[in-house]
């Protein structure tokens, strides 16, 4: 049940899992850019999503899927936070997932059934902007409409120790281009994947990544890393994870790449 606030309160519906925040009293407006933010509670997310909402740019619409044991809602940093979005007349839309075995994977997938515009932002709940990079990063697709993908310069981003290291790559905060052939694609690929980050036994696991850095030249589409608009990955404790050096990740992505590429072109020229 939805409560009757004041003008500026915050609106909470429940059951937990289907959450919507949203300024009360404010027309809705067609987000430039809709930022997708996958998180397992960690308590650097209430400050990520701080960062996205200080934005010199505002035009983006925020959704966040929890995949926590318990919902992170309600932690008191991510109520402030939420009020935050209010006070900015940023919509954030929240909701709460559980699948031990492929909570990456399914949670991405339900981003992309709440993300259905063109410009699509995945962002790390460790990742932090500063309050241009948005502004700078919507400059760039105005003047390249048919990009791919376009990627900040992440600082201590954990590609440099895996098998992408060197290469220019999507990296958390970029951003990508969709429309209904990516979108196909990318739903296929999140419902029957299983990413090196789920938890789930696989013969040939994939790397979310790879995945993307290796899609859109499959489509002709233009790739580019912003090197002067850095980023902050903030999991300065992480631990190298020794299986993203192993270039059957890479192999392995690019192969399932290939594959829905080709399936999709067909399925176009088809219909």
């Amino acid at each position: 049940m939805t409560s009757n606030a004041d003008p500026g309160d915050i609106y909470l519906t429940q059951p937990i899992n289907a959450v919507t925040v949203a300024p009360a009293e404010v027309a809705p407006v067609s987000p430039t850019l809709e930022i997708g933010i996958l998180t397992i509670g960690k308590p650097t997310l209430a400050m990520a999503l701080s960062s996205l909402l200080l934005q010199d740019e505002r035009r983006i619409r925020i959704h966040i899927v929890d995949t926590a044991p318990s919902p992170i809602i309600n932690r008191p940093e991510m109520q402030f936070a939420l009020r935050l979005a209010a006070d900015r007349e940023i919509t954030c839309t929240y909701e709460h997932l559980q699948d031990e075995k492929r909570a990456f994977s399914l949670g991405k997938r339900a981003l992309m059934e709440t993300l259905r515009g063109h410009n699509v932002c995945f962002m790390d709940d460790d990742v932090v902007m500063p309050s241009q990079a948005l502004t700078r990063m919507l400059g760039f697709i105005s003047a390249h409409p048919r990009y791919g993908w376009l990627a900040p310069n992440c600082k201590n981003v954990a590609t440099r120790r895996t098998a992408l290291a060197g290469r220019e790559h999507y990296s958390p905060g970029g951003v990508f281009r969709q429309d209904k052939i990516v979108r196909n694609v990318l739903l296929e690929y999140y419902e029957t994947t299983v990413d090196v980050l789920d938890k789930q036994a696989a013969a040939q696991k994939v790397w979310e990544i790879a995945f993307l850095t290796e899609l859109f030249p499959l489509l002709n589409r233009s790739i580019h890393v912003q090197e002067d608009n850095i980023v902050y990955h903030l999991d300065y404790n992480e631990r190298p994870n020794w299986d993203l050096l192993q270039e059957n990740l890479v192999h392995n992505s690019r192969e399932v790449a290939q594959r829905l590429v080709a399936k999709y072109k067909g399925v176009m020229r088809e219909a």
